[in-house]
């Protein structure tokens, strides 16, 4: 789907990345930031599969083979997952406000963010990530951006898991009930009791 000589996915991705490069400017100083070597595996999967999903340039054979017919409704719905997705995205980086960073780390004078998407999702920012790029994955329709979505969703299981050790440390008892109330990435269907 073409508009103005741009793919509508193309654009709300550029849209997205846009707002991040501009929002990032706007975060708390930071107090504890976890090592590089740690970072190396959930960064390397997200660099992999950010060329998988969006590197169509180079050719990998089979992997270039369509999953799902190119109609105009699957096109559709995969723009709607995308714009969905960043939507949720952006909403859940301006609740968390000034405590975002690119890595896991906690920022001087830290808040448990628990508003908005947070009150039902713990990492809602990677949810509409993932809801994006599971969109820009059927838009796309090749095994390449399924194969890309896999490791994204790998990368930052990994990247979120470690972001929770951060929280646990620094909030303890009142992150873990968080944990009980809130799903990783989708919002939990039963709530304890």
């Amino acid at each position: 789907m073409i508009v103005g000589g741009f793919d509508v996915v193309e654009l709300l991705w550029l849209g997205f990345i846009l707002y991040w490069l501009v929002a990032a400017r706007r975060t708390a100083s930071t107090r504890v930031r976890e090592g590089v070597a740690s970072s190396l595996v959930s960064n390397a999967a997200l660099v992999l599969g950010a060329l998988l999903l969006l590197g169509s340039a180079f050719p990998l054979g089979p992997l270039d083979a369509r999953w799902v017919p190119a109609h105009w409704w699957v096109l559709g719905i995969g723009a709607v997952l995308t714009a969905a997705g960043l939507g949720l995205a952006v909403w859940a980086r301006r609740h968390l406000g000034r405590n975002w960073s690119a890595q896991p780390s906690l920022k001087l004078d830290h808040q448990l963010i628990q508003t908005g998407p947070y009150a039902v999702i713990r990492h809602p920012i990677y949810s509409g990530i993932l809801l994006a790029l599971l969109g820009t994955a059927l838009y796309l329709g090749q095994y390449r951006a399924l194969l890309g979505l896999a490791l994204f969703v790998a990368g930052l299981w990994w990247k979120a898991r470690r972001e929770e050790a951060l929280l646990v440390t620094q909030f303890g008892d009142d992150y873990q009930r968080h944990r009980l109330r809130a799903g990783m990435f989708l919002p939990r269907l039963r709530h304890p009791a």
